[in-house]
């Protein structure tokens, strides 16, 4: 499956790896709420269970150092 847009997320390489993931988790939920298009419906598995929604496209998470965030930022 292509999609015409994805989200990507952009964090510095020197942080601890805890704090990777709380920038990545944090940048993330504000982009869930920017858009109703963004998010899908509630997901349901062949077993029935019904999760929360769910991107409905692909995330990306790079890391760069500072001066590569300036210059993507740019």
């Amino acid at each position: 499956m292509r999609f015409d847009t994805k989200i990507a997320v952009i964090v510095r390489s020197d942080l601890a790896d805890w704090q990777k993931l709380n920038v990545t988790a944090f940048l993330s939920s504000g982009l869930a709420h920017a858009s109703d298009e963004i998010v899908g419906k509630p997901y349901e598995d062949a077993s029935g269970n019904v999760y929360l929604p769910m991107f409905r496209e692909p995330v990306l998470v790079y890391a760069a150092d500072a001066p590569a965030l300036t210059r993507t930022h740019a």
